[in-house]
């Protein structure tokens, strides 16, 4: 299922590459004669930049609507609510999506946030449609309202990796759209759906 791969389980993607770095930092203090930290010393605080903040604008209860077209079948719509906020320090979006699609059921939790090493928009997706986790990871336009990012995940129905786009746009604070692309069989890109989301009523200023 390709609609609405994306974002939960970042510490658990993170954690066996922070680990492996901090061996090959070990190693390499050994190798220049130098000391090795000291016990007690304390490993480097890291704070919120200025991408973290431009995903404030997602914080709150929202209302969606969807769209979306597969290959060969009739547009189907779908409703529900989204909540976001804030977490772990602030380094993080926590998201939780419930409401229907194409007629059945759906919810959906995920992780957005920023990563400086790469200096990309990164995060994971799960939801009740598909036992994977997606991946997603991206750049922010000049402006800070355009957000394209690169969705890998796995095809349910060849069991092969694959590549989607998706394009975050905001209209103003309180409207935003989400668009799904794919790729079909000869190749083409091709719009899969599309999110239209408003801030609930009691959440506008």
């Amino acid at each position: 299922m390709k609609l609405l791969m994306a974002m939960l389980g970042a510490a658990l993607l993170v954690l066996p590459g922070a680990l492996q770095a901090q061996e090959r930092d070990s190693q390499d203090y050994k190798k220049k004669g130098q000391d090795q930290p000291k016990k007690g010393e304390q490993m480097p605080q890291y704070q919120p930049g200025k991408e973290h903040q431009a995903l404030k604008q997602w914080d709150g209860e929202w209302e969606f609507k969807s769209k979306c077209t597969m290959p060969g079948q009739e547009t189907q719509e779908g409703q529900g609510t989204e909540t976001i906020k804030t977490t772990l320090g602030g380094f993080w979006l926590e998201i939780e999506d419930k409401g229907t699609m194409m007629g059945k059921e759906w919810t959906g939790k995920g992780f957005m946030g920023f990563d400086p090493n790469k200096k990309q928009y990164c995060g994971v997706w799960l939801d009740s449609w598909m036992p994977f986790i997606a991946r997603f990871e991206g750049e922010a336009d000049s402006t800070g309202k355009v957000f394209t990012f690169k969705m890998m995940g796995e095809d349910p129905k060849s069991g092969k990796p694959m590549t989607d786009r998706m394009v975050f746009e905001w209209k103003d604070q309180d409207h935003r759209t989400l668009r799904f692309y794919t790729k079909d069989e000869s190749g083409k890109e091709m719009m899969m759906s599309e999110i239209q989301y408003t801030r609930k009523p009691a959440m506008i200023k």
